[in-house]
């Protein structure tokens, strides 16, 4: 398993890289439009597959806290959005 995890953290980091490149690409005055066109869907696409993965990640964070008598217990991690959809 912890293989697969190391190919995860590589795949999404070479997408966070790849995404930092495209960036660059399109501000750069030298990109044509239609190149800047297609590294704009390229870049959307790879930024959905890191959310999605982000989200995964976040599902299967946990909170270790103490409780009052001392007896460690776990609840899930609630995100800034989480957090929004309860109101």
């Amino acid at each position: 398993m912890k293989n697969t995890d190391s190919k995860t953290k590589s795949a999404f980091e070479d997408d966070l890289r790849r995404l930092d490149e495209i960036i660059s690409e399109i501000e750069s005055a030298d990109t044509p439009l239609a190149d800047s066109l297609a590294l704009y869907k390229e870049g959307m696409e790879l930024a959905s597959d890191c959310a999605k993965e982000l989200a995964e990640i976040e599902n299967q964070v946990l909170i270790l806290t103490k409780d009052a008598a001392g007896v460690l217990k776990t609840q899930a991690f609630a995100t800034e959005e989480q957090d929004d959809d309860e109101f």
